[in-house]
């Protein structure tokens, strides 16, 4: 299979992690988009997101999606976890394989606890509210659903793996 591979999930479902391991077996340049993002401004994501806004973030996150999505075709790419909310992300994730990495909401809340990710959320209720809110499009764009469901980044890795070998 040609490129370029894009995977989503939410926060702490391991996309960077898994998506380096795939892109290094399959020896293709790997791209997460959050430290293209970070780069491009100059500044870390809590930073972006405190100083001009989630809007302004999620402006910068669709310009690095557009580019990272149309250089090399064997790349791939770790999406950001709310790179789903917009529509016209959604219909570019549509015309590239893309991977969902799906993982107990549990492990995920407890993963994405530190100060780090602007998007967290205080309890556990919004972080399963907006979860809820994005599962709807991380499916819609989703070529393979893969449950992480404990098992190791390798493991994951290797079935996305044979899933692309056909």
């Amino acid at each position: 299979m040609d490129g370029p591979l894009a995977i989503v999930g939410y926060m702490g479902s391991g996309k960077s992690t898994v998506g380096r391991i795939v892109a290094n077996e399959l020896g293709w340049d790997f791209v997460d988009l959050d430290r293209e993002i970070e780069h491009r401004a100059g500044r870390p994501i809590p930073e972006i997101f405190a100083s001009s806004g989630e809007e302004r973030f999620r402006d910068l996150e669709h310009l690095a999606l557009l580019d990272a999505l149309g250089g090399a075709d064997r790349r791939v790419v770790a999406c950001g976890g709310g790179i789903v909310i917009r529509t016209e992300n959604r219909e570019r994730l549509k015309d590239v394989a893309t991977i969902f990495l799906e993982e107990d909401l549990r492990v995920l809340f407890a993963r994405t606890r530190g100060a780090g990710r602007p998007l967290r959320a205080t309890g556990y209720e919004e972080f399963e509210q907006r979860y809820t809110n994005r599962l709807p499009a991380y499916l819609e764009v989703s070529d393979l659903r893969v449950t992480v469901d404990g098992r190791s980044r390798r493991q994951v890795s290797e079935e996305i793996s044979r899933w692309l070998s056909g």
